[in-house]
């Protein structure tokens, strides 16, 4: 299957480019891609300036209607993808867990979305969605209607909830990979925390 890394947010709150934050020795985004990598055979950037992630050797794809907010670039990243499912996760999830995104994975049976929910609510920056979701984002972009759950009625959507894989002793997982950093004091608060399954080299 596909990943695809929403790269493109304009990062008010936090005044830089979060793919771009240091994680130890390597930036956000170049961590998701080594994890990422371990899980699909392919991953998609969606940012709407393809020059400053060229060094990264992966195809990039702009919003399919610019400033439309992350449901414009999880469209054009499907509309890129090579699968007809695709894992979509936000730039600022520093925190990947493989075996959590690979039981997202197994649930998909038949399901156009598999997202989970936690005490946050739902968490679409962190799930899967099939190609059968993009007419129906199209149709919410147009509209304006831009929340990235306003289409999940048009579709077939699975919602997992937190207590079903914290449960799980195989996962061995809490909500850690479902937190975004969006402040600098977010960020600070995190940086000395160890990435899940991280080996010493």
């Amino acid at each position: 299957m596909t990943a695809i890394i929403l790269t493109g947010g304009k990062s008010r709150r936090m005044g830089f480019n979060k793919a771009f934050l240091k994680y130890g020795d390597k930036t956000f985004i170049e961590h998701q891609i080594a994890r990422l990598s371990k899980v699909f055979d392919e991953i998609i950037l969606s940012a709407n300036d393809a020059r400053l992630y060229a060094h990264l050797n992966l195809p990039v794809v702009s919003d399919v209607i610019p400033g439309k907010g992350p449901l414009g670039g999880i469209c054009a990243g499907l509309i890129r993808s090579t699968s007809f499912h695709a894992f979509v996760i936000a730039c600022d999830m520093p925190f990947i867990h493989e075996k959590l995104i690979l039981y997202l994975q197994g649930q998909i049976d038949g399901y156009d979305v598999v997202v989970p929910r936690t005490s946050r609510g739902l968490e679409p920056l962190h799930a899967f969605y099939s190609k059968n979701c993009i007419q129906p984002m199209y149709r919410c972009l147009h509209e304006g209607r831009l929340r990235i759950i306003d289409f999940f009625s048009e579709v077939k959507v699975k919602i997992i909830d937190e207590q079903e894989f914290k449960e799980l002793k195989e996962l061995d997982v809490s909500t850690q990979p479902l937190i975004n950093l969006n402040t600098p004091e977010e960020y600070q608060k995190y940086c000395d925390l160890k990435l899940p399954n991280r080996r010493k080299s």
